[in-house]
């Protein structure tokens, strides 16, 4: 068995960008969690308004979407903003901000490296940046 040396947190070195990076992904999936977590709880405590009652989610939920939709008069999009106060759709905020974290991350960094003059770490991250627009939009992706 070969002893390896103990690293010491003076060994440790992370780049601005990195720890910049790391924070804004791990204060983004905290929020997302508890805005999910406040959500969800409001929603099956009745303390929030639901759009979807509890007790009807389960007759629902195996619908096809066109059916899904027409029976609790959703809409497709980016519609579902305008039922935030309800905790069902809270809780759905919670999901879109955990994905969206990585966004976030990314453009943390297109700042930092465009003031640092980092001109191929930036060319990268407008890269990630159009990638990740262009899938959430849904321009592009994978087919079934």
């Amino acid at each position: 068995m070969v002893n390896k040396p103990q690293s010491t947190d003076s060994d440790l070195r992370v780049d601005p960008e990195q720890f910049g990076y790391a924070q804004v992904v791990v204060w983004g999936n905290r929020l997302g969690v508890a805005v999910m977590l406040v959500g969800f709880i409001g929603y099956l405590s009745g303390l929030l308004p639901a759009r979807i009652p509890p007790d009807t989610l389960l007759e629902i939920w195996s619908l096809p979407l066109p059916e899904f939709l027409a029976q609790t008069h959703s809409s497709t999009g980016w519609g579902w903003l305008q039922y935030l106060e309800n905790g069902d759709t809270l809780a759905l905020l919670g999901i879109a901000l955990l994905g969206g974290v990585t966004l976030a991350g990314y453009l943390l960094l297109f700042v930092r490296f465009l003031g640092e003059r980092k001109w191929r770490q930036w060319s990268m991250v407008v890269v990630e940046i159009t990638l990740v627009v262009l899938v959430a939009a849904n321009w592009i992706g994978a087919g079934h």
